[in-house]
């Protein structure tokens, strides 16, 4: 019998950063889906159960993912999801040349992870073994 292959939500609105991560993951044997936007994103944690989720800072608004982040660990809806590692992705660092100074309180908003975009693809797939390792 086959393990099953991890379930790993993407949600960004970038799709040239969603193709290409979807290729890495792919290429690791991940099972892959993906949301343009938060919204879709969280209608997707509901029906897929993604094992790991990869979430975009900057959507819609500059600071959609930390509400997409702040739905997801804070409201009963998805304490079942509570649970679930996200690493979070941001090309702020790239335009702005430093990153979010998140406020007192709100490191939870951050994720289990910040990567900065572009990814490189070794980091990212170590990185997403090690989470779903629970390490």
């Amino acid at each position: 019998m086959t393990k099953d292959k991890a379930k790993i939500l993407i949600i960004d609105d970038d799709p040239d950063f969603t193709e290409t991560v979807q290729a890495m993951l792919e290429s690791a044997d991940y099972q892959v889906i993906t949301a343009a936007d938060g919204q879709k994103g969280l209608d997707l944690v509901r029906e897929e159960e993604p094992d790991l989720i990869v979430l975009d800072v900057m959507m819609d608004s500059m600071y959609e993912g930390f509400s997409v982040m702040s739905t997801l660990r804070g409201t009963p809806e998805f304490i079942d999801f509570r649970d679930t590692p996200i690493i979070m992705a941001s090309a702020v660092k790239q335009e702005y040349g430093s990153r979010f100074s998140l406020p007192e309180g709100g490191e939870d908003l951050q994720g289990d992870v910040f990567m900065d975009k572009p990814v490189k693809p070794k980091e990212l797939l170590e990185t997403v073994a090690r989470l779903l390792a629970g390490a």
